[in-house]
């Protein structure tokens, strides 16, 4: 078994794409994976996301809602939706509104057990001015730089 390092890795395994800085790499059965602590990649995703400036996307609403291990059902009710609410943002027909989606937002914080500097910092990072701003072009790729992210996740 090899390893290696890649300066950047585009890594779409969890629905919408992340682009991975200083990533190791090892071969496994003659093809190259990422070799890294998922539970803590999945924690520094979740970190990016609530710290976006613009609204979630369906596939990040979906890599939310699964991180939490949550039915379309169960997420809709925390959030006094129907699950076919759920099922419509996870596919990108609606958006949740604003109000809902810094609740979801505030909500992974409390679930990461987060202190409450990053809650107040969430909160006037994601105002409702900043993500009603958002225009429907393409937001940029959120980047993971493994060596220094994942060490805080």
């Amino acid at each position: 078994m090899k390893n290696t390092k890649k300066q950047t890795f585009v890594y779409k395994a969890f629905g919408f794409p992340i682009k991975l800085i200083n990533v190791p790499m090892k071969r496994v059965v003659g093809e190259w994976v990422i070799d890294v602590d998922f539970v803590a990649l999945e924690k520094a995703i979740l970190r990016l996301l609530i710290h976006k400036r613009t609204p979630l996307s369906g596939a990040e609403l979906r890599f939310i809602r699964k991180f939490l291990e949550m039915t379309t059902t169960e997420f809709g009710k925390l959030f006094d939706v129907s699950h076919v609410a759920v099922l419509k943002w996870e596919g990108g027909k609606t958006r949740p509104p604003i109000s809902t989606d810094i609740y979801i937002r505030l909500h992974v914080l409390d679930q990461l057990r987060v202190k409450d500097k990053e809650f107040r910092d969430v909160f006037d990072e994601a105002k409702a001015s900043t993500l009603t701003r958002y225009k429907k072009k393409k937001p940029p790729l959120l980047s993971i730089n493994i060596d220094e992210d994942l060490e805080s996740a």
